[in-house]
């Protein structure tokens, strides 16, 4: 098919830029000192203008239409069909929005992340409040550009990051979570890990990282590691795939963010080449069903004793655990509030979640000023948590989506946890009792299941379909609070 052939020609030089891109980002965030941030800050506005120039000139959207309308379209498979039909809808998107607007817009993205960073380290709300002004209204004209007849725009977004997705179906699942788990949680913190307990190299927490990955199905010869205050993954290309995780001396952290992050690096390694080929960025539109996956291996598969029952004595060893595993295991599931969102336990996690949603919501739907944020984030964590907020950098500030623009983001992580309880159904039903498997070592056996029926596609089905398909049921929250209330129903 020759016009799929200059499509792919064409999906290349796209690659090439984004490859470029993401290498030149990790750099800002991991490795770059303090006075050449501006410098490559400059230059990833450039490529970032380049990059866009490519998605949305007039011979791009031909393309496009071209391979589309032929008839030898309905010859390709179909997850590739609808993927280039979803690079279709994409590109029409990105036509509406004015180039310089939209230079100006990644290069503001790219400031305010770094003066947040260091807003955080000296806990000064009023140093980041600017940005945090100016990304909000840039962010808002974005998406007016995308779609400016909706009366909505907080429902623009959400589609942005989970494909079909609105605050209407949002606010029935989330309320009813609020209604059956509030009454699980605890009330107040307290201090589970004594401080200054445990102290790690850097290099000894990477070792450690290696052998936990390799042991769920990371590729290591397809990924490499990083230290960075906030744990992430980002993808440069299929080939190479960068876990980011913080080193705070705390081995409980360490390890979630470890199989988190896995989680996410695992799905992005093994997208179907035949979509990998199109673009770096194959997974855009349906980050809830990522979200699912990074805690599906943190939470599902992580805090159950039987991952740990083939593992626990190399782990130990490594991180010096002075504990039995019986111990390790009821603290990584003891639900204890925490004002900041990483460190939080499966359960309380949630309330994290439906509080960022809640004020997400007020900035874009109801014009909430930015000098009530801070009081508005604390009262909401002592209404959810009771736990009280005592600086804004463990408050509002302790996320880096806001200042990236990621707004809509924060509500797939808890959508995510959702489609777990439904997929931990699915791998039981297909594959046997969870327990058994994780305590035969089998995690490879959970990771290829999943692989064979979301991973391979990549983001050519959305969220529901895939839950329809695995799961034969539409979206609910009853496998996930029944989760739960298995596990917490003797804390209430």
């Amino acid at each position: 098919m020759e016009k799929l052939k200059k499509l792919l020609d064409y999906q290349k030089e796209i690659s090439n830029i984004q490859y470029t891109l993401n290498l030149l980002r990790w750099e800002l965030k991991i490795s770059t000192p303090e006075k050449a941030e501006q410098d490559l800050i400059d230059l990833i506005t450039n490529y970032e203008s380049k990059l866009f120039e490519l998605q949305t000139s007039d011979y791009y959207g031909e393309l496009l239409n071209e391979v589309v309308d032929d008839q030898e379209f309905k010859n390709i498979e179909e997850a590739e069909r609808r993927y280039i039909c979803k690079l279709l809808r994409n590109y029409e998107d990105n036509k509406k929005v004015p180039s310089d607007f939209y230079a100006k817009y990644m290069e503001l993205r790219s400031k305010s992340n770094v003066v947040w960073k260091n807003a955080k380290e000296q806990n000064n709300y009023q140093m980041f409040k600017p940005y945090l002004e100016q990304i909000i209204e840039m962010t808002k004209q974005y998406y007016r550009y995308i779609d400016s007849e909706s009366d909505n725009l907080y429902d623009v977004m959400l589609n942005q990051y989970e494909t079909g997705m609105t605050s209407d179906v949002i606010d029935r699942l989330f309320d009813e979570l609020k209604k059956r788990l509030l009454p699980m949680i605890p009330k107040g913190s307290e201090q589970v890990i004594p401080n200054n307990r445990y102290s790690y190299t850097n290099q000894e927490l990477i070792d450690c990282a290696q052998f936990l990955l390799e042991y769920i199905g990371f590729d290591l010869k397809k990924g490499t590691l990083g230290i960075y205050p906030h744990g992430y993954t980002e993808k440069m290309c299929s080939n190479d795939i960068r876990i980011a995780f913080r080193n705070v001396n705390d081995p409980f952290d360490f390890l979630t963010t470890i199989t988190h992050e896995g989680g996410h690096a695992i799905f992005e390694q093994n997208i179907s080449d035949n979509l990998s080929r199109y673009e770096n960025v194959t997974i855009d539109n349906l980050y809830a069903l990522h979200e699912s996956q990074s805690r599906f291996y943190e939470n599902i598969l992580g805090r159950n004793i039987n991952f740990w029952i083939p593992i626990y004595d190399e782990i130990s060893k490594r991180l010096r655990l002075d504990r039995s595993l019986s111990e390790f295991v009821e603290i990584l599931n003891h639900p204890v509030p925490n004002v900041k969102r990483i460190e939080s336990d499966e359960l309380t996690y949630c309330m994290h979640i439906i509080l960022r949603y809640e004020i997400e919501r007020a900035i874009f739907n109801e014009g909430v000023s930015l000098d009530d944020l801070p009081s508005l984030w604390n009262q909401k964590m002592k209404d959810y948590l009771g736990i009280e907020v005592k600086n804004d950098s463990d408050g509002l500030m302790q996320d880096i989506h806001w200042s990236e623009g990621d707004f809509g983001y924060f509500p797939s992580y808890l959508l995510g946890t959702i489609y777990d309880g439904m997929f931990m159904q699915a791998v039981e039903k297909d594959l046997g009792n969870l327990d058994e498997l994780l305590k035969a070592g089998r995690v490879k056996d959970i990771t290829d299941y999943l692989i064979n029926n979301i991973y391979k596609n990549g983001a050519a089905y959305t969220s529901s379909e895939i839950i329809n398909r695995m799961c034969n049921s539409e979206i609910s929250v009853d496998p996930i609070v029944n989760y739960f209330e298995k596990k917490y129903a003797k804390t209430k």
